[in-house]
């Protein structure tokens, strides 16, 4: 494309006196676009400073040094709505300018998340170097980032260079992006991307507080039950074997290592049992006590590997809080992700979450919708059963078992419900989340615990009991084959791979996208809800001036900190955010919420 600067060589402008920055606001205040960046010695706002901030309006870059200048004139500037501020990265900034200087950067346009919206599933090149390349067709170089970490006294011609290209590419980036966004449809989905970005930083930045000694106490426990769980196999082995020495302090033998997969799959031979792998999948289809002592070892051994002592390396020493990072769409259908740590993959149980705790003073409230996926699947397949259990309010795993397995309803609400009801009931809720999930008789054989032939017929009961759902997944798998994307309710797109047909794994290639298809928009669609009202939960809260900050989402799970002195007030209006986000979403299906107010965090 035709630049309007010159990447050897950029414009720019070093700002080091006071009565210079005062002298260039105002230009940078009637511009329709002003890109934004900065330069710090880290990536964590608590233990690293800022070394400049670059401002870029009409292809001219502005570098303020940060050693030399007050730089909080810029908070005028950057809270009006107006100009629109571009960044790669956001929250990364808005975290940076908030804690060093107190500025809030309102109305923005985040290029990586633009990149993200615009391409999900189709490609993750999101960074300024992969941007620039296929926006501008020019090639930055990043390695002199790392010089700012180590930076003190003038700044170099080559650093300033760098700053400069930085922010100035920014400008026609977002041009081209608006176009793109508006060809696609996608400036909502922008929107409800970019108004997020706040409530991102901000839970970043808040994090939540660990009680260590509850939390190394549980660590202890585990690590008892993994070593009985290793005790029993040992124990269960040793006849098979030969020879087994003891350790040389005459401890118990050990007569393999459990953790090396050839050995495991040995000790199943020796015992009669010859499996191709020792997978999660294999073992919980195999009938025999070692495959049954296998899969409690190593559930132990996971979670001990996963949220072990890990944990609590990554809380903040300043603080006292872990500080996960929160990725808007780390998934492709639009859900978060999270990591350092993955607090998404906290197990759901109390022996976990309790050791999860507000400061003291405070409350958490914890709010989380009902069967969001499935309300989400009654208002776009509309079926006509499914919306009357939610319209009436019934319980849908027990009307789902009534129908699929022809036992009148009543039965169910005895005031004594006998075992094979219950597990009737079981068998619907799991065959009623599957089939939000695109999954087939393997994968619900495997869950339910029988043939796949007895997994098929439940799910021909399914498509019998639901003919409204089974229609709408039919259609949404051929959609997306048919036009390379699936759409949820308020339009974000989820791109698919589309194989030649020469390809030797076609069908299965098109079978995982018609899976994908059936999946995405009711995955997505939820994920949209739940950052509406993580916007919606955010602004309220503010605007009502209460001492309470979000901090974290767990797909249709809100968690916010309150003082005790508000906290009911913060739960009712958590509640009502939630509920509205979803109301406004999902077309004749009421949305359910429950929260709690409480000193843990509790599921």
């Amino acid at each position: 494309m035709d630049l309007k600067f010159n990447p050897d060589k950029p414009d720019y402008e070093l700002v080091q006196d006071q009565t210079r920055l005062t002298e260039i606001l105002p230009t940078l205040a009637k511009a329709d676009l002003l890109a934004v960046d900065l330069e710090a010695t880290g990536l964590d706002p608590l233990s690293s400073k800022i070394i400049t901030v670059q401002l870029a309006v009409a292809e001219k870059a502005f570098i303020l040094d940060a050693d030399k200048l007050d730089l909080s004139v810029l908070k005028e500037l950057l809270e009006n709505p107006k100009p629109l501020k571009v960044l790669q990265n956001a929250a990364y900034d808005y975290k940076f300018l908030k804690h060093h200087l107190g500025i809030t950067v309102e109305k923005v346009f985040d290029t990586m998340l633009a990149e993200r919206i615009l391409t999900m599933g189709k490609s993750r090149q999101i960074s300024l170097l992969a941007i620039a390349k296929k926006y501008l067709d020019i090639d930055l170089d990043k390695s002199i980032r790392r010089s700012f970490e180590t930076h003190s006294g003038e700044l170099t011609e080559q650093q300033l260079i760098y700053s400069a290209l930085d922010v100035i590419t920014l400008l026609p980036i977002c041009r081209q992006m608006i176009e793109e966004l508006k060809k696609e449809k996608l400036v909502q989905i922008a929107h409800l991307e970019f108004q997020l970005i706040p409530v991102v930083a901000d839970m970043e930045s808040k994090g939540i507080k660990v009680d260590q000694n509850k939390w190394l106490e549980m660590i202890k426990q585990m690590e008892l039950k993994r070593n009985d769980a290793e005790s029993l196999i040992q124990e269960y082995l040793l006849p098979y074997y030969e020879k087994s020495q003891s350790d040389l302090f005459g401890g118990k033998p050990k007569v393999i290592n459990l953790n090396s997969p050839l050995q495991v799959l040995e000790a199943f031979r020796k015992v009669g049992i010859d499996i191709p792998s020792t997978g999660v999948k294999i073992l919980m289809q195999t009938n025999h006590d070692l495959a049954k002592m296998l899969l409690e070892y190593r559930k132990y051994e996971k979670l001990l590997s996963a949220f072990g002592n890990g944990i609590l390396e990554k809380i903040n020493p300043k603080t006292g809080r872990l500080h996960p990072n929160f990725i808007q769409m780390g998934a492709d259908t639009g859900r978060f992700s999270c990591n350092n740590p993955n607090l998404q993959q906290i197990p759901a149980t109390a022996t976990f979450r309790e050791c999860f705790i507000p400061e003291s003073g405070y409350d958490f409230v914890v709010c989380d919708y009902s069967q969001q996926e499935l309300r989400v699947l009654a208002s776009l397949s509309k079926d006509p059963l499914l919306m009357k259990a939610y319209k009436d309010d019934l319980d849908l795993h027990t009307l789902t078992a009534s129908e699929m397995f022809k036992i009148p309803l009543e039965q169910f609400f005895q005031e004594k419900i006998p075992e094979e009801l219950k597990k009737y009931r079981n068998s619907a809720k799991i065959i009623n989340f599957g089939i939000a999930y695109g999954m087939g008789p393997g994968a619900l054989s495997s869950l339910l615990g029988v043939s796949s032939d007895e997994a098929r017929i439940y799910l021909d009961r399914y498509s019998n009991t639901y003919k409204g759902v089974t229609r709408w997944l039919n259609t949404a798998a051929k959609s997306a084959v048919a036009h390379g994307y699936s759409l949820t309710i308020i339009g974000r797109k989820r791109w698919y791979q589309l194989p030649e047909k020469d390809d030797i794994e076609y069908r299965r290639l098109i079978g995982d996208i018609e899976r994908q298809g059936k999946n995405s928009p009711i995955q997505g669609t939820s994920a949209d809800m739940t950052k509406k009202a993580l916007i919606y939960i955010k602004n309220r809260l503010t605007k009502e001036n209460l001492d309470a900050f979000l901090i974290l989402a767990i797909h249709d799970e809100i968690v916010v900190e309150a003082s005790k002195s508000c906290s009911k007030q913060v739960k009712k209006i958590v509640e009502e955010e939630m509920i509205r986000a979803g109301t406004e979403m999902l077309e004749n299906v009421p949305v359910k919420v429950g929260a709690s107010v409480t000193g843990v965090w509790e599921h």
